[in-house]
C-alpha cells in the first residue's frame, strides 16, 4: 500500500492521471488491485482513498476476534476431529471467521466503477488469481474490455468473470486460516498458493511495461551451517512458518529473475530476426520491502488480539511466529509503519519510474 502510495504523489507531481491499462493482484494485492481498478480514472485519488483504509484498520474488521466466535470455532473442531469419522464429517473450514472482511469490501469496493471504467477506456482489465481446491489450478478471473486472447497452460488458465466480492475473497483466504470461498461455482483458496509466475496474466495480456511489487525483502544472507545449529526439535510455530513460507510462496523473485533472462536473450536475437521469435523484452520496475515483514510483525506482536496472541504463544515463542503473526496482524501501529516503509521504498525506485513513464 506504501508503494502505490508513493507511486500516485509521483503521479500527481508528474500529471499522470491514469496509468496503469491492467491490474492483476493475488491474495490481499487482489484486494488492492480491485480497489484501484474501481479508481483507475484517477490514479492518485484512489491511492489517497485505499491508504485512508488500510491506515485505519483494525483485525477485528478481518475477521472475528471475540471470544464467542473462537470459542465456537475451536469447540466444532475439536468435536469433528473426535467423532468426525464416526458421523462422516468433515473439521471446520477454517481457524477464523472472515465475514468482517466481507463486508469491509462489500462497503469500501466500489466494484461496479470496473465496468465503468472499462467503456469509459480508462481500464482495459483487471485480473484477479485464485487456486481451485478442486484440482490445484490456479485461475485467474478476467474482467476485461475483451480484447485479449484467453490462455490455458498447465495448472494456469484464465476465465471471464465479472468480479464480485466472493473472487477477491477467494483469492485471499489463506489455507486453514480462512474458509475456502466459493466463487464461479467452484472453492477457492489464496492465489499466492503454488503461483511460480504471478507476472504472467499481465504479460499474457500483452503488457510490455510493469510495475511489480512484491512482499518478500530482496535482501539476503549467507546460509551458514555451524551458526545455526540447534539443541531442540522446532516448535509447532516454527514449523507453521515454513509450511506458510512455502505454501504462499512470494514468487515474484523468480518470475523477475525469469523476465531478466528473457530479455537477455532477446537482447542478442538480430533485430531483422526478433519478429520471428515468440518472445519479447518486458521492462520493468520491482518494488519490495526493505525490511523482513515477518521480523517488523514479531515486534509489534503485542497489538495483537489478545485471545489471538493467546493461541500462538502455545504454539511456540513469538519470533518463532513471526510469519503468521505477519498475516493476523491488521493493526494501525503495524500497518502505518508497513506504509511508510512502502513510501519510502517505492520513492527510491523514482528514477526508474521516470524513465518508464518518460517524464
Amino acid at each position: 500500500m506504501g508503494v502505490i502510495q508513493a507511486l500516485g504523489s509521483l503521479f500527481d507531481d508528474w500529471g499522470i492521471q491514469s496509468p496503469f491499462p491492467i491490474y492483476s493482484g493475488v491474495s490481499a494485492g487482489a484486494i488492492n488491485a480491485s480497489f484501484m481498478a474501481s479508481q483507475a480514472e484517477d490514479f492518485s485519488v484512489g491511492a489517497k482513498q485505499l491508504v485512508d483504509l488500510w491506515s485505519q484498520l483494525s483485525s477485528d474488521q478481518i475477521f472475528r476476534t471475540d471470544a464467542l466466535s473462537l470459542g465456537k470455532i475451536g469447540f466444532q473442531w475439536a468435536q469433528e476431529l473426535s467423532i468426525g469419522s464416526l458421523t462422516g464429517s468433515t473439521p471446520g473450514k477454517a481457524l477464523l471467521d472472515t465475514s468482517p472482511l466481507r463486508k469491509l469490501i462489500e462497503d469500501k469496493l466500489e466494484l461496479h466503477k470496473i465496468s465503468r471504467n472499462i467503456e469509459m477506456k480508462k481500464l482495459k482489465a483487471l485480473a484477479i488469481t485464485a487456486l481451485d481446491y478442486r484440482d490445484s489450478t490456479a485461475v485467474t478471473f478476467l474482467e476485461s474490455n475483451h480484447e485479449f486472447k484467453h490462455w490455458a497452460k498447465p495448472r494456469k488458465v484464465s476465465e471471464e468473470a465479472r468480479i464480485t466480492v466472493d473472487h477477491i475473497m477467494a483469492s485471499s483466504a489463506i489455507p486453514l486460516l480462512f474458509p475456502p470461498i466459493l466463487a464461479s461455482g467452484r472453492y477457492f483458496g489464496d492465489g499466492c498458493v503454488r503461483n511460480t509466475h504471478p507476472c504472467g496474466p499481465a504479460i499474457y495480456m500483452g503488457a510490455q511495461k510493469l510495475v511489480i511489487v512484491g512482499v518478500r525483502s530482496q535482501n539476503t544472507t549467507a546460509y551458514d551451517a555451524h551458526a545455526l545449529l540447534e539443541k531442540k526439535p522446532p516448535s509447532t510455530a516454527r514449523v507453521m512458518n515454513v509450511l506458510l513460507n512455502s505454501v504462499l510462496l512470494d514468487g515474484v523473485d523468480l518470475d523477475v529473475e525469469r523476465i531478466k533472462k528473457v530479455n537477455e536473450m532477446v537482447h542478442w536475437i538480430p533485430e531483422d530476426q526478433k519478429d520471428n521469435v515468440p518472445y519479447k523484452a518486458v521492462e520493468y520496475v520491482w518494488i519490495s520491502p526493505s525490511r523482513d515483514i515477518g521480523a517488523l510483525a514479531s515486534e509489534k506482536s503485542r497489538s495483537l488480539p489478545r485471545l489471538i496472541r493467546f493461541l500462538i504463544k502455545n504454539l511456540g515463542s513469538i519470533e518463532e511466529a513471526s510469519e503468521i503473526i505477519s498475516y493476523l496482524l491488521f493493526e494501525k501501529v503495524f500497518t502505518t509503519e508497513l506504509i511508510e516503509m512502502g513510501f519510502e521504498d517505492g520513492m527510491k525506485a523514482k528514477d526508474q519510474l521516470k524513465k518508464m513513464f518518460q517524464v
